[in-house]
Parts: C-alpha cells; sequence; structure tokens
C-alpha cells in the first residue's frame, strides 16, 4: 500500500514540536500515535525502532504518528520529563487527527519512561481509546532488581554453598548485605499496599503512584510488550507481584500480556524488532476488529 510519511511542526505552549505522519493510502480507522522515549538517545541501530515499527503498520493500512515531546530529539523547549506529558500528547494528538480525518480509534504506543508517562497521562485525553505499552520503567536504581536476581541465583549455586559450609565467605557482611535487601523491599511493599489511589495525583506523589493512579483510571484495552531480557521489566513485573493495587489494576479484563522472552528493553536485534512489529500489528487488526466496530454501533 502506497504510505505518505509527513514531517510535522507544531506548537506545545508555544514551543515547536517535531513529529513524522505515515499516511495510509487507505487509512484504517485505528492508528498509533508513538512517542519516543529513553532520554536523549541517537537515532540508529536500536533507535530506529519506532521507525520501523511504523513503516510495517502504515504499509498494512495503520496510519501512525512518531513525535519527540519537549526537549527531546528534534523538539525544542524545556525537557520536563516523561511525567509531564499531558500537553505534549494533547498537541500530537490534534496533529495527527488533523492530518487523518479517518482517526476515530487512536492508541498511545511508548517503551521505558515513554510507558510510564503514557501511564500517568492517558486517562486524561479523550481521544485515546487504547495503550501499547513495551517494559515501563519503575525505578530510579537498578539496584533492587540487580540484588535481588544476584541473592536468587546464589541460592541455587552449589560452588555457594561449599563455599559457605567451609567459612570462605563472610557470614556478618553478607547477611548484613542480605537483611538490608530485604528491609528495602518490606518497607516499600507495605508503603505500596496501604495507599489508595482515589486522589488526583500531585506533582510531588512519586511517579509510580502517578502510574497507577492513571492507569486504574484508564478504561480501555492495554497491551504490555514483555522483553525476557530486559532487567527494568523484571523490576515492573515485581512491583505487580509486590503490591495488591498494582497486582488488582494489572489483572483487570481488557489488559492482556505478551511475552517477547528472547527481546531486550530496546528491541535491539531485528530479530526482536520483527517480533514487537508482529506483535503489534496483530493487536492492531484486533483493535480495528473488535473496538473500533463497537465504538461506531
Amino acid at each position: 500500500m502506497k504510505v505518505i510519511e509527513k514531517p510535522v511542526v507544531f506548537e506545545c505552549e508555544g514551543v515547536q514540536l517535531i513529529g513524522i505522519v505515515h499516511i495510509p493510502e487507505r487509512p484504517l480507522a485505528a492508528g498509533i500515535l508513538a512517542v519516543a522515549a529513553g532520554g536523549i538517545q541517537y537515532r540508529v541501530g536500536c533507535g530506529r525502532q519506532l521507525l520501523s515499527l511504523a513503516r510495517n503498520l502504515a504499509a498494512h493500512g495503520t496510519p501512525v504518528m512518531r513525535f519527540d515531546h519537549r526537549g527531546m530529539g528534534d523538539s525544542v523547549g524545556e525537557l520536563l520529563g516523561f511525567q509531564y506529558m499531558d500537553a505534549d500528547l494533547q498537541s500530537a494528538i490534534d496533529v495527527f487527527k488533523e492530518n487523518v480525518p479517518e482517526l476515530l480509534h487512536i492508541v498511545l504506543f511508548g517503551g521505558c519512561e515513554a510507558a510510564s508517562g503514557i501511564m500517568i497521562s492517558a486517562h486524561q485525553l479523550a481521544s485515546v481509546k487504547s495503550l501499547i505499552l513495551a517494559n515501563p520503567w519503575v525505578n530510579d536504581s537498578m539496584n533492587a532488581v540487580v540484588s535481588r536476581r544476584h541473592y536468587y541465583q546464589r541460592l541455587g549455586d552449589p560452588l555457594f554453598w561449599k563455599k559457605l559450609i567451609t567459612f570462605q565467605y563472610n557470614l556478618l557482611e553478607y547477611a548484613s548485605g542480605f537483611f538490608s535487601y530485604a528491609k528495602d523491599k518490606i518497607v516499600g511493599l507495605i508503603s505500596h499496599s496501604n495507599n489508595s489511589f482515589d486522589e488526583s495525583p500531585e506533582p510531588t506523589v512519586p511517579f509510580q503512584d502517578r502510574m497507577l493512579s492513571g492507569f486504574q483510571k484508564f478504561n480501555g484495552p492495554v497491551l504490555f510488550l514483555k522483553s525476557g531480557l530486559s532487567l527494568i521489566s523484571e523490576e515492573f513485573d515485581h512491583l505487580v507481584d509486590t503490591s495488591k493495587p498494582w497486582h488488582k489494576a494489572y489483572s483487570r479484563a481488557g489488559v492482556k500480556r505478551l511475552e517477547l522472552p528472547s527481546a531486550d528493553q530496546t528491541f535491539s536485534t531485528a530479530a526482536a524488532r520483527k517480533e514487537m512489529c508482529e506483535a503489534v500489528t496483530n493487536w492492531m487488526d484486533e483493535v480495528n476488529t473488535v473496538h473500533v466496530t463497537d465504538e461506531k454501533r
């Protein structure tokens, strides 16, 4: 199918943002607005994943717009970060709809920090009906997941037990490290279990809690893409497994999880990008045949 790739320059609160709209010759009613993520990065290698995805989808009739929010990539302005993308997303949605009048159903796509920002903001955007979230970011430090992986793997290692019983380890130091790790996780679990998120989140609220609050308020279908080789993905899973509010929101009807065991955080290999593109294409087929049809009735 013939596809036009149209560069767009548009304003968001007085600054210029840059995007590309992929417009198929015969656009389907559901389209994807893809948000670049991961901080400042080169647009080569794994950074081309959004281009690969957009061209693949547009060739099958799905309109796509990919853009940089303020302070990212080619867009100007102050870098406010993924927690404050509401205005950027709304401006991009307006431009997307102007360029593709056939749009009835907008799906937000983002990975890592962009996925986290989408979870915070999506419920406030009336035109957004579905989400695709790849390996959301939930931890400012990888220390927790690295520590957990270290201790779990050591317990299953025969060499560890041999050194332990022959006193080759400093037991006090090792025990201190383990209990420090355990204490941090228990405190975090209690904090998340006791919190309720009925009130509107404020900027001072931890971004993980704002993610949960926004996710709880979003009522449309959601697809989570989970990379098997990603520590960030593992940390998100741990949060969901150890927090009752997170687990409840994640387990509700309409939320689907797709495992990509050989993929890393950024789908950096050709095989992982192909698998990711196929997964999103299949999801969009379902959106167009089921959800858009229901909305037209």
